[in-house]
């Protein structure tokens, strides 16, 4: 799939409106464009929840990943900080550049602004906003605020809740929450799993020759380092081989210091005893995503399987992994990882997924499993 950002054309400059006019306001863009220069299409509704420190230079990213993909009428709440001075509006028609085609074909983008106390008291406007019998994505660009009033309204205006838990305040406590409302029926989609892509491809193709799959049913460690800051993408990894190995979790050990290493220890086949470390790396430069995966090391107690392996980021290589001794007894892996892709590239392969993600609700399932331990 191409994720290369279309240029996108604005047909006129965002235009501040009153509310109650929303309506009014976009059909008067599209009456002044005839149909043969500019088309009003829309495919779904997506909600924007995000607050205002995440910047009007980082929206305007937003709008060119989402317009360039389909035609779609975006309603964007921005929260203030402050006190409550009511709701303000701003319309505005976008539309990619196709070189194919000679008219364009335009989506609406709706931006509300205003303190959370000004949405919560007129949440009830935002159905109106909504074109009917069209799917709606919510992407709540925030941590899960799930038993508040406005995060539980937008839900329920859904088809599909998109998060990135890369961006969590509380990485772990945040998961807990996500898999409630997994439990609950809410159907979620998490832009940070895409990111564990290359990681799972070359683990699972590791092991995908013939004389060696049997090998894998032998691994009895692992270690995972990531970046300092977010555990999210370290714990959903974990719980992803832990699920397709039919691992147990049964110990968990907090350790802490410089690394904030935590221990687990699952139960495998034939009773096989697993353990399992992870490791907060503190680095530098960290990048736009935090908590991205830098190695990862694979073990087994029985040599003869030909199980030990060893995967790296090519950003940051394989020193720590491979100065745990016998690396010569190791398969080196290169991986190219989706390392600080923006969510708005994420984004936009993710509108194009209708259906539930079942390989990343198992996963985070026993993922929390382990942070229940």
């Amino acid at each position: 799939m191409n994720t290369q950002a279309t240029s996108v054309v604005s047909l006129q400059a965002p235009k501040d409106v009153s509310v109650s006019q929303v309506e009014a306001e976009l059909s008067k863009i599209w009456q002044s464009y005839g149909e043969n220069s500019a088309a009003r299409a829309t495919t779904f509704n997506l909600l924007i929840y995000e607050p205002e420190t995440i910047g009007a230079a980082s929206r305007m990213a937003s709008v060119n990943a989402i317009v360039s993909q389909s035609p779609c009428r975006v309603v964007d709440l921005v929260t203030l900080n402050g006190e409550d001075q009511g709701i303000s509006a701003q319309v505005a028609a976008y539309c990619p550049i196709q070189k194919s085609r000679s008219s364009l074909v335009c989506g609406e983008y709706i931006t509300l602004t205003g303190a959370k106390s000004a949405f919560d008291r007129v949440h009830s406007i935002l159905p109106e906003l909504l074109i009917p019998d069209l799917p709606t994505f919510l992407w709540w660009k925030d941590s899960p605020e799930p038993n508040t009033r406005m995060f539980e309204k937008l839900v329920k205006l859904s088809d599909r809740l998109i998060i990135d838990s890369a961006t969590f305040a509380d990485s772990e406590a945040d998961l807990l929450k996500v898999q409630d409302m997994i439990q609950s029926c809410t159907q979620i989609a998490d832009l940070n799993w895409q990111r564990l892509g290359p990681w799972q491809e070359l683990t699972a193709q590791a092991f995908d020759q013939p004389d060696r799959r049997t090998a894998v049913w032998e691994i009895d460690g692992i270690t995972i380092d990531y970046e300092r800051g977010n555990s999210t993408q370290a714990l959903m990894f974990l719980g992803w081989i832990a699920s397709r190995l039919e691992w147990k979790p049964i110990e968990r050990n907090l350790e802490g210091g410089d690394y904030d290493i935590q221990h687990i220890i699952f139960e495998g086949r034939n009773n096989i005893k697993i353990k399992a470390e992870l490791a907060a790396i503190p680095l530098g430069d960290v990048g736009e995503v935090i908590g991205d995966l830098i190695g990862l090391r694979l073990t087994a107690s029985n040599q003869n399987m030909d199980a030990c392996n060893v995967f790296c980021s090519e950003s940051t290589g394989c020193m720590r992994m491979e100065a745990g001794g016998g690396a010569q007894n190791y398969r080196v892996h290169q991986v190219s990882p989706l390392s600080d892709q923006s969510a708005d590239t994420l984004l936009g392969q993710q509108l194009q997924r209708w259906g539930r993600e079942v390989l990343y609700e198992e996963s985070l399932a026993l993922a929390t499993k382990i942070l229940a331990l």
